[in-house]
């Protein structure tokens, strides 16, 4: 869900150079989810989800990142998911603007066997940061029911204090039911 003047981005590459891949092999896991990127002092915090059967584990990994995850959360570019299988990785992201996303599509190519798969625009009126906060809570279970993750975790993994991300939410969520209802919500709030 691109916001306004941002494009998301849908791509597949190969990616040998994968630190979290390399590090889960060892225990076994070939297949798995990247459903956060951070840059955290001189690593990059990986926030992996992995089924196990019917289960799905989430975990966060903390690497000094391969030149494909620096891009990745460098400044202008949000992942939103990266599902990597052997050395193949299936990305989507969400970039700043159409000028941004041509330089990382330029950087996107010198990966061996990149393919865009879709490009597409949208007009989301949320911030890049409400975006982050709200699919990463979405992914990371925090509305499922019963939760999977609590308030403090996920504001952990966002590097932020539980009231913030408390904020954040409700600002994000209050936008989107304005989006959805449009006029009646205003105007049935503003009769209460």
């Amino acid at each position: 869900m691109p916001g306004k003047g941002s494009v998301e981005l849908t791509f597949k590459l190969v990616n040998r150079d994968c630190k979290v891949a390399k590090t889960l092999r060892t225990n076994g896991i070939e297949e798995f989810r990247i459903i956060g990127l951070r840059p955290i002092e001189n690593s990059i915090r990986h926030v992996v989800e992995i089924r196990e059967g019917p289960n799905t584990k989430i975990m966060m990994v903390d690497s000094e990142g391969c030149a494909l995850c620096k891009l990745l959360s460098s400044e202008g570019i949000f992942l939103i998911s990266a599902r990597m299988k052997n050395d193949n990785m299936r990305c989507q992201v969400v970039v700043r603007d159409r000028q941004a996303s041509r330089r990382k599509i330029s950087k996107l190519k010198t990966f061996p066997g990149f393919k865009l798969l879709a490009m597409r625009g949208g007009g989301s009126m949320l911030t890049s940061r409400q975006e982050e906060v709200l699919l990463t809570a979405l992914r990371m279970g925090y509305f499922d029911i019963p939760r999977r993750i609590k308030t403090r975790e996920l504001a952990s993994v966002l590097g932020m204090k539980p009231s913030t991300l408390t904020e954040i939410l409700r600002r994000a969520l209050r936008k989107l039911i304005v989006e959805h209802y449009g006029e009646i919500a205003v105007r049935d709030h503003d009769s209460i």
